[in-house]
């Protein structure tokens, strides 16, 4: 469980992390059960623009998050850019994603997303990774793209959730299964 604080002005204040009774072991790669992995999209209409209540994919939006993590500062710029990127057989929308820790660029990524039209639920088809070290790029941890391999797209944010509800954002066995 993720618990984050936020000031008026939308900055973390306080934020800790603890797994849920029963979650432990959930930095595995494998597929745990209770959470749904495969999402009924045969009837989507997908689009690379648009917003749910919960998640804005429109060119031009940012988000600015920033706090500490230990002693260090961290910032993240979440942009929608006005680029597109085919995977498989959606045209999703790149949204990249710029950390630092105390000024220093850590990394950036380039994240595929869609929206379906019948439902509103952004879908996550994959992203591009740059980790940095000292101003260079050392690593391409966590890059994964969907309908390579075993990799499926999974769900970012749903457009009604619904309580109780457990999915996957990330389904790249071997790579990337955020839940």
């Amino acid at each position: 469980i993720l618990k984050v604080l936020l000031s008026a002005d939308g900055k973390i204040v306080k934020q800790s992390m603890k797994p849920k009774k029963g979650d432990e072991g959930a930095e595995g790669p494998e597929i745990s059960a209770g959470w749904q992995d495969s999402f009924a999209m045969d009837k989507c209409v997908f689009s690379s623009t648009g917003r749910n209540p919960f998640f804005i994919l429109e060119p031009g939006y940012q988000l600015v998050l920033e706090g500490k993590e230990g002693q260090k500062a961290i910032r993240l710029e979440i942009s929608v850019l006005n680029e597109t990127k085919k995977v498989g057989s959606v045209e999703t929308r790149v949204v990249e994603e710029k950390e630092t820790a105390d000024g220093k660029l850590t990394e950036i990524s380039r994240n595929y997303f869609a929206i379906c039209s019948l439902t509103e639920d952004v879908f996550y088809f994959g992203e591009d990774v740059d980790i940095y070290k000292n101003g260079k790029v050392v690593s391409h941890e966590g890059a994964w793209l969907a309908y390579q391999g075993n990799n499926r797209p999974g769900l970012l944010m749903p457009g009604a959730p619904k309580i109780g509800a457990k999915y996957y954002q990330e389904v790249a066995p071997g790579v990337a299964m955020d839940r």
